[in-house]
């Protein structure tokens, strides 16, 4: 087998949607909370919590993803776990309207989706022949994601009138949880990704130690 011939045409397929869905859980939120938190009454310190509880996840993901998942997890059973549960989190948002739990819910939610960003990453690149030449298509799945999610939800609320559209925007956490769980089965289909093997140190070999 020719070690840098393309990746076969359906493995790229699965790539592309599951970029797809991955950003589209994240498009599906982020645009219209900025309006949704004040509408809920949340003060200025209260809303800045909870859009801070993306960049906290961020920060611990970091160091969860490089130092455990990447080495214990397969890379496709991770990313079905985080997505069941984060999007279970991102259901419960919908029926939320208190601090606490929205903020809770939504640190839930951040927590188990931000390092899945990179994992759909080292999925892509383990099981793409030549990464360099076929990443970028795989990955415009993730932009085209986002704009599928985002603009739509955001131009078809803009119509609403204000009351209309805030009892509505509520309706985004279902359409991104959904994308979630859908991602979570999904996930099931996409080719087996083992852990990465901590590498091992080399030993040093100092002239007369082999005798």
């Amino acid at each position: 087998m020719n070690e840098t011939a393309p990746a076969m045409p359906y493995i790229r397929v699965r790539l592309f949607i599951m970029m797809l869905l991955e950003f589209f859980i994240w498009g599906a939120w982020l645009p219209l909370i900025f309006d949704y938190l004040p509408a809920l009454g949340f003060s200025a310190l209260y809303r800045g919590l909870i859009l801070n509880a993306f960049p906290i996840a961020a920060i611990v993901g970091m160091f969860f993803r490089n130092q455990f998942a990447d080495r214990t997890f397969a890379g496709e059973k991770f990313l079905a776990f985080s997505h069941m549960v984060g999007g279970l989190a991102m259901l419960g948002l919908y029926f939320t309207t208190s601090f606490w739990p929205f903020f809770l819910l939504m640190l839930v939610h951040c927590l188990f989706y931000v390092p899945t960003i990179s994992i759909t990453n080292s999925i892509a690149f383990a099981n793409l022949k030549d990464p360099t030449k076929e990443f970028g298509p795989v990955r415009m799945g993730g932009t085209i994601g986002w704009i599928l999610a985002a603009w739509p939800l955001y131009f078809i609320f803009s119509g609403l009138s204000k009351e209309a559209a805030i009892a509505a925007t509520k309706w985004t956490y279902v359409v991104s949880g959904v994308a979630s769980l859908a991602l979570a089965i999904f996930c099931l289909s996409l080719p087996h990704t083992p852990p990465r093997r901590r590498a091992r140190p080399v030993r040093k070999s100092w002239p007369g130690s082999e005798r």
